[in-house]
């Protein structure tokens, strides 16, 4: 393990995001850190701020991909190498195949996994041997929910994704993770009537993501599925 790692977080300010940049700042040597909110970023930067630790951010929206393009020319320019790269921007948009508004499935897929793809392709490069990669999934990787079914079709494709990066980055020395949260909380539930257990915590998620991350180098939790005890919501 090395002592002061760089690492890469994306979707950085929010959620799960956040609660993973917490969780790893008192470890990292360099944080660099990706959301679209240029603000919350500077926020984020000043509470961050430490002797030990220098943090980077880049305010990028990932759905659009020459953003994608200049964010990893910057990336490239600003470290030496990185020891893990977390990828986990996302959206969800909710709809129907045959009634959604145009333009959604096309949305889901460049945020949710082309971006990812770009990112890893650009990236990996500075990924020394013992290095990590770890994709923000969703228990929607492996099952379909019929409610949105464009998100679950974007989650399969960043589950098989991901499953391809591991089987060309495992000769180079790179470990992947897939890490399927249940429903966790976030704004987005703001107003929703749930009670409080249907709900994950982000600081329960990125604890099972930091214990991935602890492992030896010769293991890898390959995947990761994380729900609320009473299970999903339908």
């Amino acid at each position: 393990m090395i002592a002061r790692p760089t690492i890469l977080i994306t979707g950085a300010t929010k959620g799960i995001g956040r609660a993973l940049v917490q969780r790893f700042a008192a470890s990292a040597g360099e944080l660099h850190l990706v959301a679209r909110n240029a603000r919350d970023l500077e926020s984020l930067q000043k509470k961050l701020r430490s002797d030990d630790c220098s943090v980077h951010v880049y305010p990028a929206d990932l759905s659009k991909p020459e953003e994608v393009t200049a964010l990893v020319d910057s990336l490239r320019s600003n470290m030496d190498a990185l020891h893990l790269l977390i990828n986990n921007a996302g959206v969800y948009l909710p709809g129907q195949l045959l009634s959604e508004p145009a333009g959604n499935m096309d949305y889901m897929m460049q945020l949710n996994v082309l971006s990812h793809y770009e990112l890893v392709r650009g990236l990996h490069g500075k990924m020394p041997v013992g290095s990590h990669l770890i994709h923000m999934a969703s228990v929607a990787s492996r099952k379909l929910f019929t409610g949105k079914p464009s998100y679950s079709i974007s989650k399969h494709a960043q589950g098989a994704l991901t499953e391809a990066f591991r089987h060309e980055l495992r000769p180079l020395g790179i470990r992947v993770t897939n890490v399927m949260p249940g429903p966790t909380w976030s704004a987005s539930w703001e107003g929703v009537e749930f009670p409080e257990n249907r709900l994950l915590d982000p600081k329960h998620i990125a604890e099972a993501v930091w214990q991935a991350w602890q492992l030896p180098p010769e293991a890898v939790m390959e995947e990761l599925v994380i729900r609320p005890f009473e299970g999903d919501i339908d």
